[in-house]
Formats: structure tokens, sequence, C-alpha cells
């Protein structure tokens, strides 16, 4: 238990006296877990925690049932853990979608923790105003991404329905690898001319992979480091 540890060492007293921010990513784990068992330290299971789920840059991404099958993880502290992810979620995405989307860095910032490590392919619309703030964010199709089935006046049907000025498109590629396909070129130059028509420009359609990004605007690749 945090108890046990040493005053000084304590995640609870570093925190008081020097401030949260001051923690490790081990030390912040350990005032949610509270508790090790009899062979492991708080901090010492926390240290394993985060090493069998592959450091805190995936933490995020754990389910329910991966949480629960790391040794020292019950039921009641895996729901726990889930509740804190949330909410970091939450406050992070308040933030991102607050804001004028003005570049394809923007777009994927909002959209990376939503889509970065699903497993099919899905296929959003963004609608924006003329400051380019989102007014409505909608899910079209789940499943594998092709003009039979994502179909424009599906989407331009959404877009006319909140008076939107701008599109955005957005799908992820479950294999990791963003870079756009032939079929991705394909099917954005019909949204654009259907776009022109209506008057309702398509500014731009972003691929999520694996930590990077694919902008058919910007016809180019980018890679978060």
């Amino acid at each position: 238990m945090i108890k046990n540890i040493p005053l000084a060492e304590s995640p609870r007293e570093k925190a008081r006296t020097q401030g949260i921010e001051h923690l490790s990513n081990v030390e912040l784990l350990a005032l949610i877990l509270r508790t090790g068992n009899k062979d492991e330290s708080v901090l010492q299971v926390s240290e394993r925690v985060l090493n069998e789920a592959g450091g805190m840059s995936s933490f995020s991404n754990l389910s329910y049932s991966q949480l629960t099958s790391i040794k020292g993880i019950k039921q009641a502290k895996a729901i726990e853990m889930l509740a804190v992810i949330e909410i970091a979620k939450r406050m992070r995405e308040r933030d991102v979608k607050e804001c004028s989307l003005l570049s394809p860095h923007d777009i994927y910032l909002r959209m990376k923790n939503k889509l970065m490590y699903l497993k099919q392919e899905h296929f959003l619309v963004l609608c924006l105003n003329t400051k380019n703030r989102v007014i409505m964010e909608k899910t079209i199709f789940i499943g594998t991404i092709d003009m039979s089935v994502v179909t424009p006046r599906e989407v331009f049907k959404e877009a006319i329905a909140v008076s939107a000025a701008k599109i955005v498109l957005v799908h992820n590629h479950p294999s990791g690898d963003a870079s756009a396909s032939e079929e991705d070129v394909a099917l954005t130059r019909v949204f654009i001319e259907l776009g022109e028509m209506l008057a309702i420009e398509v500014i731009d359609h972003i691929i999520v992979g694996w930590n990077e990004f694919y902008s058919l605007k910007a016809s180019k690749l980018f890679k978060e480091s």
C-alpha cells in the first residue's frame, strides 16, 4: 500500500510538497491503484502495468478485458483506471473541438484518438461553418471504404441539413499506413466536384494511421514524432 512506502518516497507526499506535475507516470498510476500485493509494492505494480501496456502512450487504448488480464488489476481497479482515461480523453477532445480547423494537423489532432487504433475503417464527415468551426461530426460508414458504399449524396445531405459552408472528409486505415490509395484519391475528386456544384467546399480529406496522417489537400504524409 502507499502508506507502507517511506514518506519521502510516497507519491502523495511528493504531490503535496512538489506539485502533482512532478510525479512520474509510475507515481501517477500508483495514486490510482493505491495498493500493491503481497509480492510487490504499489510502485512496482504500477511500473509493471505500464510496461505490459506498452507505456503511457498506449495506455489510453487499453480495454477492460486487457486491463483485467494484467496481474494485480482486478475489476474495480480496471473500472477506476478506465474512468480516469475517459476523463482525460474528454478534456482533450473538448479543447481541440473548440478550436477552428485551420490546417490538416488541426483536423488530425481532433480525430486521431477516435480513429487511430480502430479495427475497421470508419468514414466520417465534419461539417463546418464559415469560420471553420465544426457544427456537426457524423460517422457515415463503417467497413471497407469504396465508392459503392460511401455515396456523396448521403454526405452532402447531412451537410445541407445543418447549413454547412464547408466539409472535411476523414477516415482511418486500420493497417496503420495512412498513405492514400487510388480509391481514396478518386473518391475525393468526386466529392470535390459535387461540392463545387452545391457551393459546399471540401477543404480536405484526412486519412488517419498509427501516429501519422495523410492530407489529400496537401497530398503529403505527415508522421508524428
